[in-house]
């Protein structure tokens, strides 16, 4: 199995941000994806200095750092100009809604289970305790609410079925709050990400 030196991510990502930037220069625009790439770039180089100094003399990381280097000497002013944070902050919360929808109607589903549930354990309480009418009325009620089909002699099953249904609805929340939080990217969206970039490769090199 071939070694994974901690080079070889980095080697990745700079020569994925150097084509970025000479589509920056040729369309004198930056998108979202390109201000997210250069920043977790910008990250993975702070943290793998800290960790390993040694990775920036590796042969293949100053190959493709010469060319970063290079490219950007040629359009560090372009890319000064194609940043534009309003339209980056635009981009990012148009992103950010679908994920908001998600997570609020995974929120109302999380808590729809979670009260059908509650009504179930009251049901199953009417059911043991009262009356012949009472609990018709209990167990009605319960039906309407509950979207499937519950027979009488197993009420008792329909209170676990409905704590399934409600922990389900509470993982698929949590996913989506997941989701949410992940796809928040607001916070990578800053001027001069590229030149710090430039600056730590030229002063490491």
């Amino acid at each position: 199995m071939q070694e994974i030196h901690l080079s070889d991510p980095l080697i990745e990502a700079i020569t994925s941000c150097t084509e970025d930037i000479r589509t920056i220069a040729a369309y004198a625009s930056m998108s979202l994806d390109m201000q997210s790439c250069a920043y977790d770039l910008l990250d993975a180089l702070l943290a793998a200095k800290e960790v390993d100094s040694t990775v920036f003399q590796d042969n293949g990381f100053k190959a493709v750092t010469r060319s970063f280097i290079e490219i950007y000497d040629k359009s560090a002013d372009v890319i000064g100009r194609a940043f534009n944070e309003e339209v980056l902050v635009r981009e990012a919360a148009e992103r950010q809604s679908v994920f908001d929808k998600d997570l609020l109607e995974a929120r109302f589903k999380a808590a729809a289970a979670e009260s059908l549930h509650e009504f179930a354990k009251e049901t199953f309480e009417v059911w043991q305790n009262s009356g012949i009418f009472a609990r018709r009325r209990a167990l009605k009620a319960l039906r309407d609410r509950a979207g499937f089909r519950l027979e009488s002699h197993r009420i008792g099953n329909y209170v676990a079925k409905t704590y399934d249904l409600m922990e389900e609805a509470r993982r698929e929340h949590q996913k989506a709050q997941q989701a949410s939080f992940a796809a928040n990217v607001t916070y990578k969206i800053r001027a001069g990400v590229y030149s710090d970039i430039y600056r730590l490769l030229t002063e490491n090199r």
